[in-house]
């Protein structure tokens, strides 16, 4: 690097480092002079120039400039860089990413080349928009095509991660192809022969339900509006209903009652203007063997909430009462997990917990996480070995699949 260039660099950090500064708005953190460092900081001064309200549009316009120069890769890196400067784009990083895997699939025109070059950073946002493009493409899917574009992704001896995302994504995808026809989507989703391709491809379907409702900007909304796929004659599903909380998961028939309540609190605090004692109130009105699944939705949604942030995550759950404290650390753990693929990051939460009322629930969400990530036994022992005491390595390691199922403590893990 010659001594021109260092100068740029110092300019370009000394004028972002000051709007930040005056803006108040930026953490103070380590400056990341890489290129994408650079190109991030540039980015989000042009964008602060903006009104607030057409930022976002903003990032999505410098991604797409990316993408089209660079590829999935170099967009997913650059995005990455702009959530370590900004703690706003850091939250807003799975709608980013879901645009991403959307402008990858419009460019290539085929799902495996941009599926492939997605990470799984920010909960793999952008597996999820590369689905959802192809799907959003289609007219209709028959079950043929239904299970065979996942298929790639069923490797003997690999993890069920890529996979999850695919189905995921089609979920996702299938709502978007019938423009919010909630029942056509499920019944799509049914096409596939696995049930727990099936369940997955559910919970895609009640996210996107809600998404669109509540995320007018989404870049996967944005797809949908400039098709506008006819429903041949059908009256489009009601998304949500602010008078029903638990609404549509109230009217769902029980095979699809638990991936609808795995995503129901997105919806509820909506309407509750982000109360948690409000959400984890409605949460108490489901039916009894729901009412774990509808906290443990909330403490995925209180971590991103808390930026996710391990100690507020914590003290977010404690605001939606005793009786249910442990599942809401169970969903907040898996969350924190999801979002990186990083199992240490639920794994420092629980340990904050020590001997807490609901450790044990946090420490069996990041075993099962585990499990879902990792296929070696060995390291997914070494990772539950990193639990607070013998006690907790031990419920990691059974929800790991480590130890004999027999061994579960069912009268702490089950309320």
């Amino acid at each position: 690097m010659n001594l021109t260039q260092k100068t740029k660099i110092a300019m370009v950090v000394g004028l972002v480092a000051g709007a930040a500064l005056l803006a108040g708005a930026w953490p103070r953190r380590p400056v990341d002079t890489s290129p994408d460092g650079i190109a991030a900081r540039e980015i989000l001064v042009r964008c602060a120039a903006r009104p607030k309200s057409e930022r976002t549009v903003c990032y999505q316009e410098a991604l797409k400039d990316r993408e089209t120069e660079a590829g999935v890769g170099g967009a997913m890196g650059l995005l990455k860089a702009m959530a370590r400067a900004d703690q706003q784009i850091e939250r807003e990083g799975h709608a980013l990413a879901h645009g991403i895997g959307i402008n990858g699939y419009l460019l290539a025109q085929e799902v495996a080349g941009p599926f492939g070059q997605c990470t799984s950073d920010f909960a793999s946002g952008c597996n999820h928009g590369v689905i959802q493009a192809y799907l959003e493409s289609q007219d209709a899917v028959d079950s043929a095509s239904a299970n065979a574009l996942c298929a790639p992704y069923r490797t003997a001896g690999d993890s069920r991660s890529r996979l999850f995302q695919c189905v995921h994504g089609m979920g996702h995808g299938f709502q978007m192809m019938y423009a919010g026809d909630l029942p056509k989507a499920l019944g799509s989703c049914d096409l596939l022969a696995d049930g727990w391709d099936r369940e997955s491809c559910y919970g895609g379907a009640f996210m996107e339900n809600i998404v669109h409702t509540i995320a007018p900007h989404h870049p996967a909304t944005k797809l949908v509006e400039s098709h506008q796929h006819e429903l041949s004659g059908q009256s489009p599903f009601k998304a949500l209903d602010s008078t029903d909380l638990l609404y549509p998961c109230s009217i769902m028939e029980p095979k699809f009652r638990r991936p609808c309540y795995e995503i129901q609190t997105s919806a509820i605090l909506y309407f509750t203007k982000r109360s948690i004692p409000k959400t984890a109130e409605a949460c108490g009105t489901a039916p009894e063997d729901m009412q774990s699944i509808c906290f443990a939705s909330l403490g995925r949604d209180i971590s991103s909430r808390a930026g996710r942030d391990a100690a507020k995550s914590i003290r977010y759950c404690k605001q939606s009462g005793e009786r249910h404290l442990g599942w809401c650390y169970f969903g907040a753990a898996k969350a924190l997990i999801d979002w990186g693929s990083d199992p240490r990051a639920g794994m420092a939460m629980c340990r904050r917990l020590g001997d807490a009322p609901g450790w044990e629930l946090c420490y069996r969400g990041v075993g099962e996480q585990v499990a879902n990530l990792i296929v070696d036994p060995d390291q997914r022992i070494r990772i539950c070995e990193e639990a607070a005491g013998p006690e907790a390595v031990k419920v990691c390691r059974l929800s790991a699949a480590t130890l004999p199922p027999e061994m579960f403590r069912t009268d702490t893990l089950t309320s």
